[in-house]
């Protein structure tokens, strides 16, 4: 009960403090929609992809490629419409459920063109491609029906890298919707499965296929800031690199060492993993390629996507999700608060040690980060797209924010009076020291509060601190900004006034005294008026640097002479001010101690 009870009192205390997480979080997403953060969403995705627990090949798609020892053992590039028609027909004679080809065939090459245009005929389970979106187009097989003919884009990041899919497009000129290679080779798959597309909600384009429902991609989905969402994307959920799908060489078909039934009622893609094409794509797998630095081969990019589609639809294998923006936002406001918490506690209990203060606080911080990222981990795992960058800058700047905020209170501990809430004797000290070496017009004012004692005395302690209270506030109403009222001691305070001279240092004085005397604080036993008044000394000189060089200048000969000048005043009656103008040469042959 005493624990809860504190907690709360700390709150009520410290409520500044708990208003850092939601402005520490607005500022975070701020820089987050300039997209600053989205290179390290990328990066961490990415690495999530590589972490990831290996998956077993896709056992519906079998990948037929065209490395450099094909290309070697063919004799030439591209495949000559010969060898190409001999390999459809041979893979044809297994009876695969889908052929798709992932290579442009706009133009005959080589002979057989004919024999090449009979079988794209015969065979309608196979599936085209052409390249449609981007500056550089190339048309589809023209012997192909429209209805057989796939684009083959890819939706590639500002990095390079592929992590979307592109499962169709609208033909700006012809409004036709144009499939993608690897969606329409999985939609052809399970039509076979009587698995067809259903509208969940069609203005919104959401659909359900099997046991999985696809909601395009927008914009701002996951890590993504002002992405291109044209067309129907979705986040591409990897399998994985050639590894984790069934393969075999063209050379191996050609020459027919294909084990029986091989391609049987499955989806074959044909496409090149020659490097010397050049059809790779960089993909969240590459750092983790030390021998191919080139990337991901199309074809396979293309085999992740229909096994994406496949296996959600059959398996229930999860599709990538991601939350609202307002709830990713509530995400990162969370890990905030729980960066500022760990701060404020960690403070709070090592407030008295001291020793290891800051060092414990970063080890929390880099716990909760760690917390965080493996919490996004694990997420990621069950299908969710939780982006840390957001967070984890929420994290740290609202530890920093607190740090800052913290030595600033310590700051002002150190340098600020306690009772009257201006600068203190060690902070008088400091700056005054500077201001003695600055050439210019240098004043000082030392004050004190007429029979203190005795108003102490009369109305007691506690009047007494709400009285130099009230004096110090009214002080610090008299002066300039630049003016640094300091409570020198007890009862007694100190102004400088930097580029002051004589005239402007007396005015301030003056005004000093009326701010004061207008406050009009009972003081009933004071033997020069029935209220509250002060007692001023004086000083100004101007510097030069011949002053600077002397053996003789110091801070004591100001304040010397401004003590000397208030002490004039108490003989003088009190309730005034005294001045002591000195110049150069006098500071120069005299000695003050």
């Amino acid at each position: 009960m005493v624990k809860g009870l504190g907690w709360q009192q700390g709150i009520r205390q410290h409520w500044r403090t708990w208003l850092m997480a939601p402005g520490v979080t607005v500022m975070t997403i701020a820089l987050n929609l300039t997209g600053c953060l989205q290179p390290l969403e990328w990066a961490v995705i990415d690495q999530f992809f590589r972490l990831r627990p290996v998956e077993p090949p896709d056992p519906r798609i079998v990948i037929v490629t065209v490395d450099d020892h094909d290309v070697t053992y063919l004799g030439h590039w591209p495949i000559s419409d010969e060898i190409l028609a001999h390999l459809l027909l041979k893979l044809n004679a297994q009876q695969p459920r889908v052929v798709g080809l992932d290579l442009y065939r706009d133009l005959p090459v080589q002979t057989g063109y004919d024999r090449l245009v009979a079988v794209f005929r015969s065979m309608p389970n196979l599936i085209g491609v052409q390249k449609r979106f981007g500056e550089r187009q190339v048309p589809p097989p023209p012997a192909l029906d429209p209805q057989q003919v796939a684009i083959a884009d890819l939706v590639i990041d500002a990095d390079g890298t592929v992590r979307r899919a592109l499962l169709s497009g609208v033909d700006e000129q012809t409004q036709a919707l144009c499939l993608g290679l690897g969606a329409k080779a999985a939609l052809d798959y399970l039509d076979t499965e009587q698995i067809h597309l259903e509208a969940v909600n069609a203005s919104r384009m959401i659909y359900r296929l099997g046991k999985a429902t696809f909601i395009p991609f927008q914009s701002h989905d996951g890590g993504y800031v002002n992405a291109d969402a044209r067309g129907y994307q979705i986040l591409l959920n990897f399998r994985g690199d050639q590894s984790q799908f069934r393969s075999i060489s063209i050379t191996e078909v050609l020459q027919g060492n294909v084990p029986a039934n091989y391609f049987r009622n499955r989806i074959v893609l044909i496409g090149s993993t020659a490097e010397s094409t050049k059809d790779f794509f960089q993909t969240p797998y590459d750092n983790q390629q030390q021998d191919r630095a080139s990337g991901m081969p199309g074809v396979i990019v293309q085999a992740n996507i229909t096994s994406q589609i496949l296996s959600a639809a059959l398996d229930g294998r999860p599709v990538i999700r991601v939350l609202p923006d307002v709830w990713e936002w509530v995400w990162g406001f969370g890990w905030t608060l729980a960066g500022l918490l760990a701060s404020w506690k960690v403070l709070r209990t090592l407030m008295i040690e001291k020793q290891g203060l800051y060092t414990q606080v970063i080890l929390h911080i880099v716990g909760l980060s760690a917390g965080l990222l493996s919490s996004s981990y694990f997420f990621f795992l069950a299908g969710w797209w939780l982006p840390p960058g957001l967070p984890l800058v929420g994290l740290v700047s609202s530890a920093i924010v607190y740090l800052g905020a913290h030595n600033q209170k310590l700051q002002k501990l150190a340098y600020v009076d306690g009772l009257t809430q201006v600068a203190n004797r060690r902070y008088f000290d400091q700056q005054f020291a500077k201001q003695v070496q600055i050439p210019g017009c240098l004043a000082l004012l030392l004050c004190d509060v007429d029979y203190f004692k005795l108003y102490n005395d009369t109305y007691g302690h506690h009047a007494g601190d709400a009285c130099l209270q009230k004096v110090a506030a009214a002080i610090r109403q008299a002066v300039r900004r630049t003016d640094l009222v300091v409570r020198y001691g007890g009862e007694e305070f100190a102004v400088i006034l930097p580029g002051a001279d004589a005239i402007a240092a007396t005015k301030t004085a003056d005004r000093i005294l009326n701010q004061v005397r207008s406050l009009q604080l009972a003081h009933e036993n004071s033997t020069i008026a029935h209220y509250v008044t002060l007692s001023c000394g004086v000083v100004s000189v101007q510097v030069n640097e011949q002053l600077l060089q002397s053996e003789h200048w110091s801070v004591g000969v100001l304040i010397d002479r401004a003590d000397k000048a208030l002490y004039t005043s108490k003989q003088q009656g009190r309730d005034r001010w005294t001045l002591a103008e000195l110049s150069p040469h006098e500071l120069l042959h005299n000695h003050y101690h």
